[in-house]
C-alpha cells in the first residue's frame, strides 16, 4: 500500500512540473529594454543572446536528465508493485485452494 500511495505521489509531483510551465500569455508583445544605441548595443544583445541560448540549453539538458531519473524510478516503482501484486494474488489463490469454505 504504501509504495501505491509512492506511485500516486510522484505522479501527482510530475503532472504539477508540467503544468507550472503553464502561464500567461504575452501576447507576441516585445520590449527593448536597451537604451545602448550604435555598435555597442548589437554586441550587448548578441552577449544577452548567447547567454539566455546558455541558459535555455543547460536548463533543458537539467530537465531531461530530471525526466530519465523519474521515469526509471517510475519503471522500478511500478515493477515493484506488479510483483508484489503478483505474490499477493498466489498467496491468496493458494489459500482459497488449501481451505476452502464449506
Amino acid at each position: 500500500m504504501k509504495k501505491i500511495i509512492c506511485v500516486m505521489i510522484i505522479g501527482t509531483l510530475l503532472i504539477c512540473t508540467f503544468f507550472a510551465g503553464c502561464g500567461k500569455a504575452d501576447d507576441g508583445k516585445v520590449s527593448n529594454t536597451n537604451q545602448n544605441s550604435g555598435t555597442n548595443s548589437n554586441t550587448n544583445n548578441l552577449g544577452t543572446t548567447n547567454a539566455a541560448e546558455s541558459m535555455l540549453t543547460n536548463a533543458s539538458e537539467n530537465v531531461s536528465s530530471g525526466v530519465s531519473e523519474v521515469s526509471s524510478d517510475l519503471s522500478s516503482a511500478a515493477s515493484e508493485v506488479s510483483s508484489d501484486l503478483s505474490s499477493a494474488a498466489s498467496e491468496v489463490s493458494s489459500n482459497l485452494t488449501s481451505n476452502p469454505k464449506r
